[in-house]
């Protein structure tokens, strides 16, 4: 009796080899269809460069804080990934009559010219960083007729409403 309780019925490797295939197989074609997805994204956003280059001379002091990331304008989730544009990095902001320059440490710096800015605003979040209140600085402008919101988001909260000031001083005096 106690032999017929450890005895197993038959062994099925056929099944659980065809199953463990099976399965592989629709891994394989998930990270496929994920990799075509994301070289169309890439592509989506290629005539985007290059990206304009300037450097500011004057205007408020600079402040340090982390870039955040460039997204399609109005879509907070949207990022854009041209270049090194979704890359978050520790940056300086500089804010001038000529633009705005954004220093990213490890990446290439961003410069937003002046006649290039459409707007500027306060808000809580973009590129999936979600801040409390009106955390992230976020300047819209077009580059290659994309409209595109870059956020930076400073180490003191009150940085951002200077930069706001001085961006919306530069497009009173391009708009006259």
């Amino acid at each position: 009796m106690i032999a017929a309780a450890y005895e197993r019925g038959p062994d099925h490797w056929t099944a659980r080899i065809l199953f463990t295939a099976a399965v592989l197989v629709v891994f394989g074609l998930i990270v496929l269809a994920a990799r075509r997805a994301w070289k169309r994204r890439v592509a989506a956003h290629a005539d985007l460069l290059p990206l304009p280059t300037g450097t500011v001379t004057d205007g408020i002091p600079e402040s340090s804080g982390l870039y955040v990331g460039t997204t399609q304008a109005g879509e907070w989730q949207a990022r854009v990934y041209a270049g090194d544009l979704a890359n978050r990095a520790a940056a300086t902001l500089h804010t001038g009559p000529e633009g705005v320059l954004i220093e990213r440490d490890g990446a290439e710096p961003i410069f937003i010219p002046a006649e290039s800015i459409t707007g500027a605003r306060l808000d809580a979040g973009l590129a999936n960083k979600v801040v409390g209140g009106a955390g992230l600085l976020v300047v819209t402008w077009e580059q290659n007729g994309y409209a595109l919101d870059t956020g930076f988001r400073a180490d003191h909260r009150l940085d951002n409403a200077t930069h706001l000031r001085e961006i919306e001083k530069v497009l009173l005096e391009n708009a006259s």
